[in-house]
């Protein structure tokens, strides 16, 4: 038993007197800055063009939900061009 707290208290004191490992290290403040400054970039963009639903239920939800129907797909609301069009065509 005696041996065996002897062990545990060398054990921890040469835990004790070893540097941090870098790979643990605490991010710095500068990467936090830099994650908090742009948080546009963290989100992705949805997509320009949705597939239409074959369910007509499921369509006219989306479309009560604002995606707007162009052709055999919907946009989602925002969007005002499509990149599926050719010319000039707008979406309405």
């Amino acid at each position: 038993m005696m041996r065996r707290t002897i062990l545990m208290i060398v054990l921890a004191a040469g835990a004790c007197e070893r540097p941090p490992q870098s790979e643990t290290a605490a991010p710095t403040a500068a990467s936090v800055n830099e994650a908090l400054a742009s948080p546009a970039a963290a989100i992705s963009k949805p997509p320009a063009v949705v597939p239409r639903p074959k369910d007509q239920a499921e369509l006219d939800r989306m479309i009560l939900a604002g995606f707007t129907p162009h052709a055999d797909h919907l946009h989602p609301p925002g969007v005002k061009s499509c990149p599926l069009a050719q010319g000039n065509e707008a979406v309405m």
